[in-house]
């Protein structure tokens, strides 16, 4: 919690093992490259617009100094919060909590300005083009978490329609898709109902063998354009419900997921009860909030899309050259 040593020898090491963790995870992976392209596309403030590991410019010139200031400001006990899991007695926690964490003084935490997103108002697209054996696509549009949903019930009936669309071989994606039409190689949905922020409700995928990247985004879109006119099926819905509770419930059997979800819950600001109404409020969706929040957020001028263009695979080892400055 406090008294970090930074050593400035150890900290430079550390930080060329984050680059080199940057190298193999993003940069040279072409879908996760065009990944993050694509959220700093869709977003101009929101603070997710920002890799987790940084960019690389970032970890260039990264100092200790750097480090000391980031966590004199927020490794503090009163921005912190202790999570607790398992067959525990409660009273014989608290007591190892006071012994171990009383004595470390609070300090002035830094104040979180807001950074509201602006409006968008138009379809966004980029175009990356990258060493790699196939095209990607992803599409996102902005959603609320249910920290930021004007109803919270937007919120559960979003993430009722992502499992509409991508929750196992019996989904939409799955078997219309993929094995259907056969368009898309692999096509996933995902939405984070968890977010301190608004954040996407995305598509993404590979085009068959075959097909084009627009072939594989008209075929996507016609699936966002049939929730927002046609009500799912009450034995879809039943499906889907099913299998968001399941999940829960093996979830549960991991005292780390516990103990991550309480965590972020808290973090967030929504509290841990949150948890202990998740399964009644998926049970409780109706075909007409899945659908109203399609019509409602899965419009184009939320949209932002981005394109994966393979480039010869030769060319990885001259353009890593010039991007590493070798």
């Amino acid at each position: 919690m406090r008294n970090l040593v930074l050593d400035p020898v150890e900290s430079a090491k550390e930080t060329r093992v984050v680059m080199e963790e940057r190298r193999m995870r993003v940069e040279d992976k072409p879908q996760s490259l065009t990944w993050e392209q694509f959220q700093a596309t869709a977003f101009l403030a929101n603070p997710y617009r920002i890799p987790t590991i940084g960019w690389m410019a970032d970890l260039e010139s990264l100092t200790p100094a750097d480090l000391r200031a980031w966590y004199d400001q927020w490794y503090l006990p009163n921005n912190a919060t202790l999570v607790v899991v398992g067959d525990v007695d409660a009273d014989a926690v608290r007591e190892l909590a006071e012994r171990h964490f009383g004595p470390v003084r609070p300090g002035p935490v830094g104040v979180v300005k807001p950074q509201p997103e602006p409006r968008q108002r138009g379809e966004r697209r980029i175009v990356v083009r990258a060493p790699a054996e196939l095209p990607y696509l992803a599409l996102g549009w902005k959603v609320p978490g249910l920290k930021t949903a004007p109803a919270p019930w937007q919120a559960y009936a979003l993430r009722v329609l992502a499992g509409i669309l991508d929750d196992g071989d019996s989904a939409r994606l799955s078997r219309e898709l993929v094995r259907g039409q056969a368009v898309a190689a692999a096509a996933d949905a995902d939405y984070s109902i968890y977010t301190r922020m608004d954040g996407l409700f995305t598509l993404d995928g590979v085009p068959a063998n075959g097909h084009t990247v627009a072939e594989l985004e008209a075929a996507l879109r016609a699936q966002v354009e049939r929730l927002k006119t046609e009500p799912v099926t009450p034995a879809e819905l039943e499906r889907v419900k099913a299998g968001v509770v399941a999940a829960d419930v093996y979830q549960r059997d991991s005292s780390f997921y516990q103990a991550m979800r309480i965590g972020i819950l808290e973090s967030i600001g929504l509290g841990w009860p949150v948890m202990e109404d998740y399964v009644d409020r998926i049970q409780a969706v109706t075909e007409r909030q899945v659908q109203a929040v399609a019509r409602l957020y899965l419009r184009d001028e939320g949209l932002t899309v981005a394109r994966l263009e393979p480039l010869p695979l030769d060319t990885a080892g001259d353009e890593g050259g010039e991007r590493h400055g070798r």
